[in-house]
């Protein structure tokens, strides 16, 4: 069996500066001239980071207010940037929507119109207590250059968050998110997504909050390859294929290798799945955890 040939294409990837002391503006300006050099270099798709355009200001304004003074002009600028390449940008930003905000990054598609929504399904509990409401799905959005899911940060902490977008098709997941504490905890998690998935699995990283190098941003492949990581602020588009076709042998001959993704989800035994769903209703309240 020989592995089939996925879709081409060429995924921006941005690694801010990490500074403290801009304002709104400067920040969002800072992530537009990154993703703009990552269009100039022909990219289909750039994304961007989780909150860094309100790094300095965040601890002082809530996020419902936040959006309400930048997230719609920012959200323009990012669509006269997509019109002018004609490539798809996925910001973040927070969104307030039906008197409920929401950590979320969207997807404008070549015209600049926005064309899909993923809000951050497991806010922390800091979130929480700071106004932010979870989502409520994994949506997968099929664009001409193949099916992209998104995962937000903490998301990355379940497991099921990556499954649930690779069952529903997801070739490419795209990983925004402010950074990690976990050496080499994180690194780990993020090429299992892959692995386990058979997916390319892109994060994108504000800065590492403890340790230096516990997060990056870059590309994993679906074999759980480092593809490339991006050095501080710079760029680097990376050409992938979509659906790349992962090959492993289950079955022992190599002269007959197994389509990875589709043999284990086939083999899924779901009937013994149910603990996944059950609540926990025995644990400790927040404050008790974080005391």
């Amino acid at each position: 069996m020989k592995a089939k040939q996925g879709k081409p294409a060429r995924i921006g990837l941005i690694q801010v500066i990490k500074k403290f002391d801009w304002s709104v503006e400067e920040y969002q300006e800072h992530l537009l001239s990154l993703a703009e050099e990552c269009l100039r270099q022909g990219a289909d798709l750039v994304f961007m980071p989780e909150a860094y355009q309100y790094i300095n200001i965040r601890k002082n304004m809530p996020p419902k207010q936040l959006s309400e003074i930048y997230a719609g002009g920012y959200k323009e600028k990012c669509a006269v940037l997509a019109r002018k390449y004609s490539a798809y940008i996925v910001p973040w930003d927070y969104e307030v929507s039906e008197g409920k905000t929401y950590n979320s990054s969207y997807i404008l598609d070549r015209t600049g119109q926005e064309v899909g929504r993923f809000r951050k399904v497991h806010p922390t509990h800091g979130e929480f207590n700071n106004g932010i409401s979870a989502g409520d799905s994994f949506d997968v959005f099929e664009l001409d250059i193949g099916k992209v899911g998104i995962m937000i940060c903490f998301d990355n902490y379940y497991a099921e968050s990556a499954r649930i977008l690779a069952l529903k098709g997801a070739e490419l997941i795209l990983y925004p998110l402010y950074g990690d504490t976990v050496k080499p905890g994180w690194d780990i998690k993020v090429r299992a997504r892959a692995v386990d998935n058979s997916v390319y699995v892109a994060p994108c990283n504000i800065h590492s909050c403890i340790h230096e190098d516990a997060s990056y941003t870059g590309m994993i492949s679906p074999y759980g390859e480092i593809i490339c990581k991006v050095p501080e602020g710079s760029v680097s588009v990376v050409k992938i294929e979509m659906g790349h076709q992962a090959l492993t042998c289950f079955s022992g001959n190599p002269a007959k290798p197994d389509d990875n993704k589709q043999y284990l989800l086939k083999l899924r035994n779901t009937e013994a799945y149910a603990p996944l769903l059950d609540k926990l209703d025995n644990l400790p309240e927040w404050q008790d955890i974080m005391s």
